[in-house]
Order: C-alpha cells, then sequence, then structure tokens
C-alpha cells in the first residue's frame, strides 16, 4: 500500500515539473528545460499525422513508432509526450520492486524508492527523452528472462533493440545465461559449456530474429532505406562535437571536416568496447548475476562510446537500484563515489557554456575534462566491480 502512494508522489513531481517547464520555456532567453529531441519527436509526428514521413523532419534518428506515440502531441497537447514517458519512468520502478523481490525482498520498497525519487530519472523523463521507454523495454525483458521465459524474453528483447539499438550489446550474455550451471573446474570448460547451443538458446535466438523482422519489416516497406539509415546505420557513424562528454570528443571534433571516416579511427575506437562487452559478458553470465552484468555493460557502452550524452546515463543508472543489495559499500563509500562521478560533469558543463553561450573557446578544456570524466568512470566501474558480491565467477577461481 505504501509503495502505491510513494508512486503516486512520484507521478504528482513528474506533473508538477512537466508544467513548470511550459512555464520556463515560454521565456526564449537561455537555457530551454524541454530537451531539443522533444521537439524533434513531436515534428515527426506532425509529419506522420499529415501522411508523410517522419524522417522529413531533420535529425529525427528513431523508430518511427516513438513519433506514433507522440501523434496526441498534435491533437490533444504538447505534453502528452512528456506524461507518456514519465509513466514508462513509473513502470520501471514497478519492475525494478518485482525484480528485486525475487533475490532480496526486504530491499524491493527500497530499491524502487531509488528510482521513484531519482532527480535523473524525473528530469530526463520530463524534459521529453524517450529513453524511459528503451529503459523499461530492457528490464522487463531482464524480468522476463530471469523467469525463465525465454520466448517472451526474446519478444521483448527484440522490442528493446528495434526502439532503441543500444540493448543489442545484452544478447551475448542473454545468451550464455540460458542453461547455465555452476559446477565448472575451470574457466575455460565454463565459456566452452556456455557458447554450446542448446534447444532453449536456439528457441531465443529465432523468437528474437523474427520479432525484430516482424517489427522492423512494416518500416521499413513505408519508408524504404532512408529507414534503416536514420534510425539505426546512422548511429555507427555518429561524430558529435557538441553536447559530448565522450573521451573521443575532441578528435570529432577535428575528424568532422573531413568526408569520411578512417577505418583505423573507428577501429581503435570500438575495438577496446568490443573486448570488455565479451569478457564482461563471459564473467556474469549467471542468471543470478544477470542485474549487474547488464549494469556494467551498459555502463562500458556508455563510458567508452564516441558518443556521450547527458540522456545515455539512465541506460546504466535504472540498473543501479537491482545491484543496490549485491554491493558492498557505506554509505560514506556512495557518496564519495557520486562525487567523483559529479564534480567531473559540472566542470565539463562549465567550459561548454562558456563555447556555447559566451563564445569562448574552450575545446581544449572541455577535452581535458572529458579525460578526467573517463579516468573517473573507469575507477568508478573498477570499484564497483570489486565490491560485487559475484555468485559464480568467484568460485571458480
Amino acid at each position: 500500500m505504501y509503495f502505491i502512494w510513494h508512486t503516486v508522489l512520484a507521478f504528482l513531481i513528474r506533473i508538477f515539473m512537466i508544467l513548470c517547464s511550459q512555464w520556463y520555456d515560454n521565456d526564449d532567453t537561455g537555457v530551454h528545460y524541454t530537451d531539443i529531441d522533444y521537439k524533434i519527436f513531436t515534428d515527426a509526428a506532425q509529419h506522420m499525422w499529415e501522411g508523410d514521413s517522419p524522417y522529413s523532419r531533420p535529425t529525427y534518428r528513431y523508430t518511427p513508432l516513438i513519433a506514433l506515440l507522440l501523434i496526441p502531441n498534435i491533437l490533444l497537447h504538447n505534453c502528452w509526450g512528456k506524461i507518456l514517458f514519465s509513466a514508462f519512468d513509473l513502470g520501471i520502478a514497478v519492475i525494478i520492486r518485482k525484480l528485486v523481490s525475487k533475490s532480496h525482498p526486504n530491499h524491493s520498497n527500497v530499491c524502487a524508492y531509488l528510482w521513484l525519487y531519482n532527480p535523473l530519472s524525473i528530469v530526463i523523463s520530463t524534459r521529453g527523452n524517450a529513453d524511459s521507454i528503451s529503459c523499461f523495454l530492457v528490464l522487463i525483458t531482464l524480468l522476463a528472462h530471469i523467469k525463465s521465459c525465454y520466448i517472451l524474453s526474446a519478444i521483448f528483447f527484440a522490442i528493446s533493440v528495434h526502439v532503441r539499438i543500444y540493448p543489442i550489446i545484452y544478447c551475448l550474455v542473454y545468451y550464455l545465461s540460458i542453461d547455465s550451471e555452476n559446477n565448472y573446474t575451470s574457466i575455460p570448460k565454463m565459456i566452452l559449456s556456455r557458447l554450446l547451443p542448446t534447444r532453449k538458446k536456439i528457441l531465443f535466438i529465432i523468437i528474437f530474429i523474427l520479432s525484430l523482422i516482424l517489427l522492423t519489416w512494416p518500416w521499413y516497406y513505408f519508408y524504404g532505406q532512408q529507414f534503416l539509415d536514420e534510425a539505426y546505420l546512422y548511429h555507427s557513424r555518429r561524430l558529435d562535437v557538441r553536447h559530448n562528454f565522450s573521451i573521443y570528443f575532441y578528435f570529432n571534433y577535428l575528424l568532422s571536416s573531413f568526408d569520411k571516416i578512417s577505418i583505423i579511427y573507428s577501429i581503435v575506437t570500438k575495438l577496446p568496447t568490443l573486448i570488455l562487452l565479451v569478457s564482461t559478458s563471459f564473467k556474469f553470465s549467471h542468471t543470478k548475476d544477470l542485474p549487474f552484468c547488464l549494469f556494467c555493460l551498459s555502463f562500458i557502452m556508455v563510458a567508452f562510446n564516441t558518443v556521450m550524452t547527458s540522456q545515455y546515463f539512465v541506460w546504466f543508472v535504472s540498473f543501479l537500484p537491482l545491484c543496490y543489495p549485491s554491493i558492498n559499500l557505506t554509505y560514506i563509500d556512495i557518496l564519495n563515489l557520486v562525487m567523483t562521478w559529479v564534480v567531473p560533469q559540472i566542470a565539463w558543463l562549465t567550459f561548454a557554456y562558456c563555447l556555447e553561450f559566451l563564445g569562448f573557446n574552450t575545446f581544449q578544456l572541455i577535452w581535458v575534462e572529458s579525460l578526467i570524466f573517463f579516468l573517473a568512470n573507469v575507477k568508478i566501474l573498477s570499484i564497483t566491480i570489486n565490491c560485487y558480491k559475484c555468485n559464480t565467477f568467484k568460485k571458480i577461481l
């Protein structure tokens, strides 16, 4: 009963923030609270409602499904999308509660509250960012997978990849976790055994592929190659030179004047990430370790990516309430980690403000702060892994 009241209160907080944003954004001067992506979603929805392609709106880089969901922005009120994203945000808390109750029943409500009252989740959803939908789909996939409902898990996994391509990084660990065992005498035997296909693993792959095709083909039929280029292929070659915390920020800025990106640069920037994703998937591939594994994979993907914006942080922060009961950290340790993560961001944002709004050339200072932030992320992930109560890997060692 208490959880329901907390959910209502959390929803009212989000409604309050949405109303405040309406008032604040009426002022055309300064920085608006509403995310620029929200205007892009709304414009794309307008094109769809008029029978045109959502990709007629420049910089729309998402599945047409999001534009379709936001058509009520045109018909009802332009706050519809923010309320919808906030509803998915509350749904995330419900799933967190269900997931934690399976392993740590006494912590389930507390972990859900960590999301309901999380400033980052509140701001992201009320600014009009659609990542709450992606996180909801990722978590409901995890819930189905932990319950061994692999057909349902494969379907939700396909939907999550269709909506936002980044969840594809979870495919290996989902595959490895099916029919996983603990009675291995060595790491090579564990790796070999988990790679071998089983009936359930094959079924999971087939259902996932078929579901993804069924979701993607209709949009390809209506909007052709442009749909694939804008929604998926664009992200493989994306080079953002603004609003980007990435360690590769300054290189992207220097490369932006060239028509083509060097293959060597692409390999150098993506290979470390791939190696870390694969090794982490094997290390935490048991079902009981899945929440922590998905957290690590998301953290690695964001920290090592060539593009890193604030909205990406939700990808791994949404797993933190699930991992909280299994990480041996004191409140002081948690506070130190939060400060280690937040302070470099504040410095980065300060120099970015000087660049974009005051006109000072601070590109190199921004890059230095990106390096510091990258080192902070590596340190945080290393400490978190060392403090995690691993269920399988330590037994083998």
